[in-house]
C-alpha cells in the first residue's frame, strides 16, 4: 500500500471531497474540501471517529456498518443509492453521495470514502417526485369539475371488487345521467353549460359521504361508488343526491333531472366484474329512462342473474 504521505497526496488532488478511516471508524486522513464541506478544521477531524459526521440518532448503528464494510470485499460506487444525512460542525445538516472503497494490505485495512453534497440532487429528485405525482393525479382528475375521471373510477371500482373478493366490505354503484342536458347548451350556450355541469358535479359531491367516491365519466354522467353501503343506504344516499341536485338546478332555471341506476354487490362471484357491474347499473337507469325519467333504478349481482326494482320517484 502507499504509505500515508502518498495517500494524503493523493486525497488532495482529487476533485471530491475525501477522508480516509482505519477499521475502527477514526478518520487518519481528510483533504481540504472535506474539512470545507463539514465546516471542521483539519485538526478537529484528524483522529476523530467518524460518527462526528453523522447525526446523531445513527450513529449507536454506524460502528456495525463500519464492521460489515471491512469484512466484506465489497465497493460501493457514488451514486449507487448509498445516500445518507451528513452534518456539519454548525450542526446543519445535509444529504451526501458518498463512494468507499477499500485500500490498504491485510496488516492495515482502510476505507478511503469520496463524498459529494447532494442537497442539489435531492432537491431535483423531490422537484420530479411532485411533478410525477401532480400529473398523475391530473391524469385521474375530470378538467372541468375537478371530480375524479373514468380512468380513477375503473381502478377505483376494480379496487373494491378485490377487496369484495378478500371478505373486506360490500359496495354500491350508482350511474348518474342528467336528463335533457342539452337543452342547457341549446338553449343557454356552452359556457353555461359547463357552470351548470360544475355546480352539479359540487351537489353530487355534498350530498354524497365522506368516504364515497364520486367521478365524471362522460360529457352528462357521473358514477358514485358507496363502500360498506347496502342498497338501502345507497338509495337514501342517491336520494339525497337527486334532491340536492333539482334543488339546484330549480335555482338557476336548467331544466334537467337524474336518472340513477343502481348496481349492489355484496357477495364476489364470476360475475362481479367491472363490466358486468357497470352493465346491470346501466339497464336499471336507463329503465327509469323509459318509464319518464328523473328516478333511480336499483339492481342486485347475484351469483346467478339479477332483480331489479325501481325507487319511488
Amino acid at each position: 500500500m502507499k504509505d500515508e504521505r502518498d495517500l494524503s497526496e493523493l486525497i488532495e488532488i482529487i476533485p471530491d471531497a475525501a477522508l480516509v478511516v482505519n477499521k475502527d471508524g477514526k478518520i487518519v486522513l481528510v483533504n481540504r474540501l472535506a474539512t470545507t464541506l463539514f465546516g471542521y478544521e483539519h485538526a478537529d477531524l484528524h483522529g476523530a471517529g467518524l460518527e462526528i459526521l453523522l447525526p446523531e440518532d445513527i450513529r449507536s448503528h454506524h460502528q456495525n456498518h463500519v464492521a460489515h464494510f471491512f469484512a466484506s470485499e465489497r465497493n460501493r460506487l457514488m451514486g449507487r443509492g448509498f445516500r445518507f444525512l451528513g452534518v456539519r460542525k454548525n450542526g446543519e445538516s445535509f444529504h451526501v453521495d458518498i463512494m468507499l472503497s477499500h485500500v490498504g494490505d491485510k496488516d492495515k485495512p482502510y476505507a478511503i470514502a469520496f463524498i459529494r453534497d447532494a442537497t442539489q440532487y435531492k432537491l431535483t429528485e423531490e422537484k420530479i417526485r411532485r411533478e410525477l405525482e401532480s400529473e398523475r393525479k391530473q391524469a385521474l382528475t375530470d378538467y372541468l369539475t375537478g371530480l375524479a375521471n373514468r380512468r380513477a373510477f375503473y381502478q377505483e371500482l376494480d379496487d373494491d371488487i378485490a377487496e369484495l373478493r378478500a371478505g373486506l366490505h360490500t359496495f354500491t354503484v350508482a350511474l348518474i345521467d342528467l336528463d335533457d342536458f342539452k337543452l342547457v347548451n341549446d338553449t343557454f350556450g356552452h359556457d353555461e353549460g359547463d357552470r351548470a355541469l360544475q355546480a352539479i358535479a359540487n351537489a353530487i359531491k355534498d350530498a354524497c359521504r365522506g368516504s364515497d367516491f364520486v367521478a365524471r365519466i362522460g360529457g352528462d354522467e357521473f358514477a358514485t361508488i358507496h363502500p360498506s353501503a347496502s342498497l338501502a343506504d345507497a338509495e337514501i344516499i342517491l336520494q339525497r343526491v337527486r334532491e340536492r341536485v333539482l334543488h339546484v338546478t330549480e335555482q338557476n332555471g336548467w331544466q334537467v333531472s337524474l336518472s340513477i341506476g343502481i348496481c349492489h354487490c355484496d357477495v364476489y362471484s364470476e360475475n362481479c366484474t367491472v363490466d358486468h357491474i357497470l352493465r346491470l347499473a346501466d339497464q336499471a337507469m336507463y329503465i327509469g329512462k323509459r318509464q319518464g325519467k328523473n328516478r333511480i333504478n336499483s339492481a342486485l349481482l347475484p351469483n346467478e342473474g339479477s332483480s331489479q326494482r325501481t325507487a319511488k320517484r
